[in-house]
């Protein structure tokens, strides 16, 4: 099953799903999201009946991820047979390079015209500096209490880029300065945009210490305190993607993956994929010694008058 496994795991990782065991039987079961410490169960998985293979949604990004089982257990598949199922692998691929890639046309355009800002409530909010976000309009769809398509512009939304290995602008992550009620939630990516192997970074080129993060609060925290560059995975799932490209550039840099201490969570996702990812990349993990991320831990310190 390790082919299968990995392909599952792999298109979660892409869509921010955590993984989830389910039965094979078609249906779409809910699942948690790496970035919703509520678990509200806003991921989706369906497995297909023949263990072929399946499909991990992000009802919040709207990220849909087609994955197949690619070694060869189906030997009663018929030649035809395999190769439809090939031309659907391939069908599905470029379906999800097209969004992808929709979606990276619209996070450029966005980007360019959205304004930086020094303050805004999420900001003040976390304690935390602007370090190269900006602000604008975020427009979304979303469906009624009727099941209806409708729009909605939510202003003053804080943008964060994701950018792939090559540079290039992928996706946005929208932090709105109130949870919207309309979605339900207080952050977004643009829908069918990229997730895996694209981050962030706060602070100058090091060559000696970098530190790898979930979130963008969580980053600037680390930054503000250490001075080390800090790289934004988004993700629990994506730290090990983003460990790899550091390692692969930095061969002799001391990484360190800053885990969110998800103890309230099952299987405390958070640690559970930094360490994972440390172990692969020989790096170190560091996690605060309450539940939360490093910016709750820095929040805890100032109100007991250690600073920040």
């Amino acid at each position: 099953m390790n082919d299968f496994n990995d392909a599952y795991s792999a298109a979660c990782i892409a869509v921010g799903v955590i993984q989830k065991n389910v039965p094979l039987d078609g249906r779409w079961h809910s699942a948690d999201l790496y970035d919703d410490p509520r678990g509200r169960g806003d991921g989706r998985v369906k497995l297909f009946t023949d263990g072929s293979g399946g499909i991990v949604w992000n009802h919040k990004s709207g990220s849909k991820e087609v994955f197949f089982d690619n070694n060869n257990r189906f030997q009663a598949l018929s030649p035809e047979q395999k190769k439809e199922r090939a031309r659907k692998q391939r069908q599905a691929e470029v379906e999800r390079q097209e969004r992808r890639d929709i979606a990276a046309r619209k996070a450029c355009s966005l980007w360019n015209k959205a304004v930086p800002v020094d303050s805004h409530p999420y900001l003040t909010s976390k304690g935390i500096n602007s370090n190269g976000t900006k602000v604008a309009s975020w427009l979304r769809r979303y469906q009624d209490e009727n099941g209806k398509w409708r729009q909605i512009s939510i202003k003053n939304a804080l943008l964060i880029p994701l950018f792939n290995c090559d540079g290039k602008l992928r996706n946005l992550q929208a932090i709105f300065p109130q949870e919207c009620p309309k979605l339900g939630r207080s952050k977004d990516f643009l829908p069918g945009g990229q997730l895996k192997s694209v981050f962030w970074w706060i602070g100058s080129k090091s060559k000696d210490v970098v530190c790898i993060a979930e979130g963008f609060a969580t980053a600037s925290t680390i930054y503000e305190q250490t001075g080390y560059r800090t790289y934004i995975a988004f993700t629990a799932g994506n730290l090990l993607p983003v460990g790899q490209i550091i390692r692969q550039n930095l061969p002799e840099t001391k990484i360190i993956f800053c885990a969110d201490n998800d103890e309230k969570t099952a299987g405390n996702p958070g640690l559970t994929k930094a360490n994972e990812a440390a172990a692969k990349v020989k790096g170190f993990v560091a996690v605060p010694p309450v539940p939360g991320d490093f910016n709750d831990y820095a929040d805890i310190l100032k109100g007991d008058g250690y600073g920040g």
